[in-house]
């Protein structure tokens, strides 16, 4: 006879509880090779698998969603269903779950893909002692990560080698030969116009400088506020523009090294700092893709370092974590239900809501 016995936490409409279920039946034989094998309705349990799929999601989620440290969760475990797992078993369900999610990952880089626009951003992570980098790309509904071990924008290259739509991104250089239209994060230039001012507070001509650039940007923002970013509105702004550039930009000597600095990077991207003023819908910021990281600088504050073995597993189900919270559904209970397509998810759950009780 063969037997498992799976311990699983199983979702209820008001909770969860825990089963313990064994499994019993009975081996075959090959008189061939004299081998003995277990039924094929116990070959989905591993023969050292104790943990069912909902026990497993359950530890996942505190680890990915709730940043619990490993050993919280340990704890947790202990206290709330008398289940004393070791630490070491907690990435190893972060690799099986992150291993059955490959095709979720193509579906949401495939749908990224499909998107007029894409924030793009990067951040360091520290890899015992080391930084490595980890880049989001996300339209505001999809969300994909990469792990890089330097900042060389070869995976951004890689990524949108085949792109027609617009990036939006910072003033990193690496970003400047992506071929594709770009928009660059005002916010950005905002905040180092800000900084630079109070570096400089006597700085008049940097100063005049910074009171032409308000009296472009805040009536274009005004118009954001009142209409959206909707280009039959803000299309009226390019002669607001061109002129700002004719008198402030090209036709004007800086003698401040501030002044000159920031008349050199509107030159540069002057492409590329008002393209939302000429589509329908695309940010004139990067706020997006810097909130999709924040979970991760969260984590590492608290983690202290990554292990650089699971960081791609960890951010292949942050993605989707972060794509759950950008359309508003469950990640628990995604991880719970066993799909594998979000959309085929969210469908299945709206058909189980409108069937009715007899």
């Amino acid at each position: 006879m063969s037997k498992r016995r799976i311990i699983d936490l199983v979702l209820e409409k008001n909770g969860m509880r825990k089963t313990i279920t064994e499994y019993v039946g009975v081996q075959g034989y090959c008189p061939k090779c004299s081998h003995q094998y277990a039924p094929s309705s116990l070959k989905a349990y591993g023969i050292s698998q104790v943990y069912g799929h909902g026990f497993r999601a359950w530890n996942v989620y505190q680890r990915v969603a709730l940043r619990m440290p490993y050993e919280g969760i340990v704890e947790m475990m202990a206290e709330q269903f008398h289940e004393h797992i070791p630490g070491t078993s907690l990435p190893n369900f972060i690799r099986d779950f992150a291993c059955s999610y490959a095709k979720t990952e193509e579906s949401l880089t495939q749908r990224l893909l499909e998107s007029p626009f894409i924030h793009a951003d990067e951040t360091p992570v520290n890899i015992r002692g080391v930084n490595h980098y980890v880049w989001v790309f996300t339209d505001g509904k999809y969300v994909v990560f990469r792990f890089t071990e330097t900042r060389e924008a070869t995976i951004a290259h890689e990524f949108f080698a085949d792109y027609h739509g617009v990036l939006i991104a910072d003033f990193y250089p690496g970003y400047d030969a992506v071929p594709c239209r770009q928009q660059k994060c005002w916010v950005h230039l905002i905040r180092d116009l800000n900084d630079d001012l109070w570096a400089a507070p006597f700085d008049a001509e940097f100063e005049t400088f910074i009171l032409e650039v308000r009296n472009l940007i805040v009536p274009i923002m005004e118009a954001i506020q009142k209409y959206g970013l909707k280009k039959r509105n803000l299309h009226k702004s390019q002669k607001q523009v061109a002129l700002f550039y004719a008198e402030v930009i090209l036709d004007h000597h800086y003698h401040s090294e501030l002044a000159l600095k920031y008349q050199k990077r509107f030159i540069q991207y002057r492409e590329s700092l008002f393209t939302f003023l000429e589509h329908d819908g695309i940010p004139w910021e990067n706020n997006t893709a810097e909130r999709a990281l924040r979970h991760l600088t969260v984590q590492e504050k608290i983690s202290g370092s990554f292990h650089k073995s699971l960081m791609p597993d960890y951010l292949r189900l942050l993605a989707i974590r972060q794509t759950c919270r950008f359309q508003g559904k469950s990640f628990f209970k995604f991880l719970f239900s066993g799909e594998t397509d979000l959309d085929m998810f969210e469908a299945r759950k709206r058909k189980r809501s409108q069937v009715m009780p007899q």
